[in-house]
Parts: structure tokens; sequence; C-alpha cells
């Protein structure tokens, strides 16, 4: 199997992946529209952009780092941190059609929709060891040439932002439909759900 079907296999089996950024990505969506949840994904993108030119030019180096042994507890408690207090401020916070109910409609926050993306992504240390894994995988045999790892991780990236493309107009489509009662469900599970990941990856972190 070539390194572009390896490519989009992996894109997809990290896409169907019920993490914390499905929640976000589909919240943005319907609440702040198509714009907002691209901003976030564009966070994200760039934050596995950053671990796939860490990977291939300094793999050596990022093993070592993730071997450190207290790298999985204090990124796990970090990230964990992170999740839960965007988890909490999505419970506390009101949906967006409230606040127009109101008269109030807030500025987009297009940098905290970015930095959204770009820490729970980059904070997770799921995010870290799947792109040594996979790095550390396809390398195993003869190292990789630059083509080749252009193509491979280029495709991954390229099914990734699909597939995120797809959710948010998804979540877009639905944003005229959806009632207030809803959208509250919607935000308690997005914001229930970003709480349970950040505990689990804390806990998994400390006991492991």
């Amino acid at each position: 199997m070539n390194f572009f079907w390896q490519g989009i296999l992996l894109g997809l089996s990290l896409s169907i992946l019920a993490g914390p950024m499905l929640f976000i990505l589909i919240q943005l969506g319907i609440e702040k529209g198509f714009r907002a949840g691209i901003t976030a994904g564009l966070g994200v993108w760039m934050s596995d952009a950053l671990y796939i030119f860490m990977a291939y030019f300094g793999i050596a180096y990022l093993m070592q780092i993730t071997q450190w042994q207290g790298f999985q507890l204090w990124a796990s408690i970090l990230g964990g941190l992170v999740l839960i207090i965007i988890g909490a401020s999505t419970l506390l916070s009101k949906p967006i059609q409230r606040q127009r109910a109101k008269g109030h409609l807030p500025a987009h926050n297009w940098f905290g929709y970015w930095m959204k993306g770009f820490l729970v992504n980059t904070l997770n240390p799921f995010t870290a060891f799947f792109w040594i894994g996979v790095m550390t995988t396809v390398s195993a045999s003869t190292p990789l040439l630059p083509s080749q790892a252009l193509l491979f991780f280029g495709t991954i990236i390229g099914v990734i932002i699909i597939t995120d493309i797809l959710k948010v107009l998804l979540a877009k489509n639905l944003q005229s439909t959806m009632k207030m009662s809803y959208l509250l469900i919607l935000r308690r599970v997005s914001g229930t759900a970003l709480v349970v990941f950040g505990i689990i990856l804390m806990v998994k972190g400390i006991i492991v």
C-alpha cells in the first residue's frame, strides 16, 4: 500500500475519533457559524503540522521529551485542566441565540477560537504519541524521503481538514433549525464531555 492510501486511512481513522475537538467544532459551528468553527479547526491543523514537523526533523529529540518520566503526568494534568476550564466555561456561558434575543450580539473572538483549537490539540498527550507512533512505524524499515513524507503527511492533514470542514458545515446547517432547548442540551452535552475528557486525561496521567 503506497503512502497516499496509508495517509487516507490514517486521516479517516483520526477524524472519526470522538475526541474533545469534535464537540468543540460542532458547538462552534452551530452557535457561532461556519467561520468560527473553521477558525478553531485551523488551530488544530496548525498544531498537527507543528507535531509533524517536529516528528520528521526532530524525532530523536521529541522521543526524549515524551520518554521523560514526568512528561505524561504534567502534559496530562495541563491538558486536562485546559479541557476542564473550556468545558466549565461552556456550561456556564449562554448560547449565542439567547444573547441575540436580548439584543446583545457579541463580536467574534477569532483569536480565541483559534487558540481553543490549538491548545486543546497541542496539550493533549495523545497527539504527540500519535504522530511519533506514525513516524516511527512508517520509517521503521527505511527513512522517509522528503517527497514521500510530503505525500504521506500531506494526505493525512488533507483528510483531516476535509472531514473537519464537513463537520462544521453540517453543524452550520443545523443552526437555523435548532430550538433554544436543543441548544441548551447541546451546550450541556458538549461542556460535560469536555470536562469528562479532561478528568479522564488527568486520571490516566496520574495512574500510569
